[in-house]
């Protein structure tokens, strides 16, 4: 018999598309490798614990597009085993450089733990990801569900329905060639939200979204359950928001979890302790040590930090997860009552990365408390794709408008330091509904399949250029050259697409030849952007 309450933890993993195969190394490739190595792969190796244990219980996981083509493309999954090796060759490195004392105690852990990760990767799931993620969906322990496109904020291109239709199509394409199923629930970039998005998302035969807390206490009319349980929306989709308490635990900086001063230190890596020449050329972009993972202090209070001691970590990881469950127990305990017999829902959504790579016990957090539920009498880690289909309050609800982040009212994304970005998105969208329409006009077959080519790749380039994450960069002023290179970059590439679409039709209308157009521009930028190309 199931229990009375539900709690939904969703972890949601995306990074922006990053791709540059012209490089052996490149540094914003980075956030890829250390994702894989110090998140995914941990996760999948507690869940597969788990398992053999028989433990009940599953986590929703939101794998978002980007992050879908990114762990397909053979040069990066090529690119993530070099970099899973390079670590356990450092790891030896240092294995042998501490012969005792608790340094010579960590680097073998961390080269146990490096070789572990290594035959994981390469031979329990065989460098696919995807496909493990889809057994361990199979074998109960995840619900998979996605994410919009390239990870755009939403609420700016309310203006813009042929840009939210475009990225809505490549969503459920790209995550039924992935898992070989149409996704049923979707989760909004940023929880960016705005009335009448989900008329969108019913269009292409999602089922359920998520918002931040006050997208659904600021609902009209107001909810009957609160954020307690899903709500019916006018287009019959169903939204659930985020519950806070649970969030404040985790996130945090002052009081969550993560800070407890036993826990590793993640701002003292090696990369700045060692010299180049030990590292080596790989753990270095120009002058710019990258971080290796391989970290040796706890979080102490002072500047002289005392030695990580994975054992007590853990040991503490056990006590986090049962206070965990037990604050949702008492949440839903006196919940249950008010219900009318009806179940109560906690939503706890987080992203994936927070576990492993910016909390590095935060994996084994996760099995506890799926351990620790396992003896709950009054909730279970349910799957949203089985909870998110109806409600306990009958009335239909219009959310309001919301993001999470600073404010939770788009300020983190639409602001004076990335507002001048946003007329050029438009300016990309006009210049391929001009290409279009010159298009549909065009007789020869081989010249219109041409000027398909060059429409596709402008709308590819249109769906980088939209990603959420170069706005959050800029305004966070966090690797913002990078954002707006990748800006620039992507709206110059539109730009050249034009003016070469346009002469190749100017040119084959003078000599009637489609043979001879240059397509040198749209042939490169097809080999270097090329998400959603397969």
């Amino acid at each position: 018999m199931s229990a009375p309450g539900q709690i939904l933890f969703l972890l949601h993993a995306h990074l922006p598309f990053v791709r540059h195969p012209e490089y052996d190394r490149f540094f914003e490739e980075n956030w890829l490798f250390e994702a894989v190595a110090e998140s995914y792969l941990p996760l999948v190796q507690s869940l597969r614990r788990l398992l053999e244990k028989g433990v009940p219980g599953k986590f929703n996981l939101s794998v978002s597009p980007p992050l879908i083509e990114m762990l397909r493309d053979e040069s990066l999954v090529s690119k993530i085993s070099n970099h899973l090796v390079r670590l356990e060759e450092l790891a030896e490195k240092e294995v042998a450089r501490f012969k005792e004392g608790p340094q010579a105690t960590l680097a073998r852990f961390y080269l146990d733990r490096q070789r572990a990760l290594v035959d994981t990767w390469e031979n329990r799931i065989g460098r696919d990801l995807l496909g493990e993620f889809k057994a361990l969906e199979n074998a109960g322990k995840l619900n998979l569900l996605t994410c919009v496109g390239t990870h755009p904020f939403l609420p700016a291109y309310q203006s813009d329905p042929a840009s939210i239709r475009m990225h809505l199509d490549v969503t459920v394409d790209c995550f039924e060639r992935a898992f070989g199923r149409k996704p049923k629930g979707v989760w909004l970039p940023e929880c960016g939200y705005f009335p009448g998005l989900e008329r969108y998302l019913a269009e292409f035969g999602l089922h359920y979204f998520f918002l931040e807390t006050h997208g659904v206490l600021l609902a009209s009319p107001s909810p009957k359950y609160g954020v307690f349980t899903p709500l019916r929306t006018p287009s019959g989709l169903y939204c659930m928001g985020r519950e806070q308490a649970s969030s404040m635990e985790v996130w945090s900086r002052r009081t969550g979890y993560p800070g407890h001063p036993e826990y590793r230190e993640f701002f003292k890596d090696i990369a700045s302790e060692r010299e180049r020449a030990y590292l080596g050329e790989y753990f270095f972009s120009g002058d710019t040590p990258i971080d290796t993972g391989f970290k040796y202090y706890r979080i102490t209070g002072s500047e002289k930090k005392e030695f990580y001691r994975p054992w007590n970590a853990m040991r503490l990881v056990q006590d986090h997860a049962r206070l965990f469950v037990a604050n949702r127990e008492a949440t839903l305990t006196d919940l249950i009552p008010k219900m009318g017999g009806n179940k109560a829902a906690l939503l706890c959504p987080y992203d994936a990365e927070l576990f492993g790579h910016w909390w590095f016990e935060g994996p084994f957090f996760l099995e506890a408390l799926l351990e620790r539920a396992a003896a709950s009498s009054v909730l279970e880690f349910a799957g949203a794709d089985d909870v998110m289909t109806s409600s306990a309050d009958p009335d239909a609800h219009e959310p309001a408008f919301s993001s999470w982040g600073e404010g939770g009212f788009a300020s983190v994304w639409i602001n004076p330091e990335t507002e001048s970005y946003y007329p050029l998105s438009y300016r990309i969208r006009s210049r391929i509904d001009l290409l279009k329409s010159r298009t549909s006009k065009v007789q020869d077959s081989k010249l219109r399949q041409l000027m398909d080519r060059f429409v596709r790749q402008m709308e590819r380039e249109l769906m980088l250029f939209q990603s959420s994450d170069w706005a959050f960069m800029i305004h966070n002023h966090s690797t913002e050259g990078y954002a707006k290179q990748r800006l620039e970059s992507h709206y110059l590439r539109a730009e050249s697409l034009y003016g070469e679409a346009c002469m190749a039709l100017d040119d084959c209308k003078a000599r009637k030849d489609a043979s001879q157009v240059d397509t040198s521009v749209l042939t490169k930028l097809e080999s270097e952007d090329c998400i959603f190309s397969r």
